[in-house]
């Protein structure tokens, strides 16, 4: 509920503070007073331009809305406005939004709870069955997301395809390559041994010379080993060195046989350096390739395996998407039917009602119907848009709502709908209501409008007596010069005021008229 309106410096008004309760408040006071301008402040809080409204000398004007203690505010200055909730600076997107959950505003100039499909799909929709609406939606939102995963796989299939290839031709030239962890080092001492063989075998063959040949070390060391034995017969200390002499001696024919060995093994085969080259070169242009060393190399490969692995996956999941988006296409269009089905119901009843009622409030040949326009696709709201038509008399042909009625009779057929349907904002706005009717029309359009205050809060700008007299809260515009004051009016002066409305005079008969009224 609108519990406090606060405007600075909008036109002629310069500072106003309202303090608003429940049930049906009324705007009364004279042709060209300015009452319609604490409509154009509230509409400034639903996104409306706010050309031409800042007062004459003003820096900036500033409407702040108080709705269940939250704060909305507008400030407007020259090429400039700064909405905030809360006190917190927010688009004008998001203040318009917060607004309208509050409040919905049907003036001459703004009849903004009406003109949209959204607001006219959602009056209808109040006649629906619970939770038929919600159904749809979550096997819409079931079938849209499978659908925009389906799309992003496709989309994506031809690089997929591509990249499939890819790692495919890369796992298989690893694989063939059957690398092991070690052989790159072994393979390097190898190649190093067979580029040197003959320098290797000139060497070894020296050394193997030196040690079992004619004069050989063996022979020496030998000799050695029993002169210092021989000798330690005389000295203890000799006979210890001459069993060092004989250890060393076994090592050397060890060391001996093993270099024999070893000279037997460089007369293997001669093309095994260009078998070793070979393979060290493929490691390389594999190490170029996939990562430095084989251990890099097989890390590679099981990556790309990985890799492999998920993808041929998402050709699976492509395959079971298309069955199961076809299934939910299916669900969702048998909730659609039914949505649609209730929709044509509540069409027909919401046509039929709601013409008696708009030609009981001062349009007694007026003719209202709700149109359901089917869509080529099923949508997040159903498998139609919801468009209201209305002629004026039958003469004219139905138009869409909001271009065939005016402001005065647009205002009308909300109050008629939002009393059929329950459905409309804790705070309703409206102006030019009563714009050129009288009589029957003005008792029952205030009737009703005291019959829609009774659970929730009506705001109306008026200049019929029968509506102000129905009034919880009544509030006078008057304007004094350039200014516009508005004043709360209670007792006697509101009896004077809707005498006013009535005769144009304050005579005792229009008095007295005024208090029957009042009750």
């Amino acid at each position: 509920m609108l519990e406090r309106l606060e405007v600075q410096n909008l036109a002629v008004l310069e500072r106003v503070e309202l303090e608003l309760g429940p049930g049906l408040t009324v705007f009364t006071g004279e042709t060209g007073a300015g009452k319609s301008l604490l409509v154009d402040a509230l509409s400034l809080l639903l996104g409306e331009r706010a050309e031409g409204m800042l007062r004459p000398g003003a820096e900036s004007l500033l409407v702040t809305a108080f709705f269940n203690g939250r704060s909305l505010s507008r400030r407007v200055s020259p090429g400039r406005s700064v909405a905030r909730i809360e006190g917190e600076v927010v688009s004008l997107k998001e203040l318009s939004e917060e607004a309208a959950r509050h409040l919905a505003l049907h003036a001459q100039h703004a009849a903004l709870g009406l003109v949209g499909r959204r607001a006219q799909r959602a009056l209808l929709d109040a006649r629906l069955e619970a939770g038929l609406l919600e159904q749809y939606r979550a096997a819409f939102a079931r079938y849209q997301a499978l659908d925009k995963e389906m799309a992003a796989l496709e989309a994506a299939a031809r690089e997929r395809a591509r990249r499939l290839d890819i790692l495919r031709f890369q796992i298989q030239e690893i694989e063939q390559a059957r690398l092991e962890p070690a052989e790159e080092e072994a393979l390097r001492g190898e190649a190093q041994r067979l580029r040197h063989l003959e320098a290797l075998r000139e060497r070894v063959s020296a050394a193997v010379a030196a040690l079992l040949g004619e004069g050989d070390a063996l022979g020496l060391v030998a000799q050695a080993a029993r002169e210092v034995r021989a000798a330690g017969r005389y000295d203890p200390r000799l006979e210890l060195l001459g069993r060092d002499l004989e250890g060393a001696l076994d090592g050397l024919r060890a060391v001996g046989r093993e270099l024999e060995d070893y000279l037997e093994g460089l007369e293997a085969d001669p093309g095994r350096l260009e078998e070793v080259e070979a393979r060290l070169a493929l490691i390389e242009r594999l190490a170029r390739k996939y990562g430095e060393g084989i251990p890099a190399i097989l890390a590679f490969a099981e990556a790309a395996r990985q890799e492999l692995a998920l993808l041929e996956g998402a050709e699976d999941r492509l395959a079971g998407l298309r069955a199961e988006r076809e299934r939910a296409r299916e669900e969702l269009l048998l909730w659609g039917e039914r949505l649609s089905s209730a929709r044509r119901r509540a069409a027909g009843w919401l046509s039929e009602t709601a013409s008696r009622e708009i030609q009981a409030l001062g349009m007694p040949r007026a003719q209202f119907r709700v149109e359901l326009l089917p869509r080529a696709e099923p949508g997040p709201e159903g498998l139609e848009e919801v468009q209201f038509l209305f002629s004026a008399n039958p003469g004219l042909p139905e138009a869409p709502l909001e271009r065939a009625a005016s402001g005065g009779e647009l205002s009308r057929v909300m109050l008629a709908l939002a009393l059929l349907t329950g459905v409309e904002a804790e705070t309703v706005v409206f102006d030019e209501i009563d714009a050129g009717i009288g009589g029957e029309a003005a008792w029952q359009v205030a009737e009703r409008l005291a019959r829609l205050a009774e659970g929730r809060q009506v705001l109306v700008v008026t200049h019929l007596p029968q509506i102000a007299a129905r009034a919880q809260s009544h509030f006078r515009v008057v304007k004094a010069g350039d200014s516009v004051r508005v004043e709360r009016i209670e007792h006697e002066e509101r009896v004077r005021e809707l005498a006013r409305m009535l005769s144009g005079s304050y005579s005792e008969a229009a008095l007295e008229h005024a208090r029957e009224l009042l009750g």
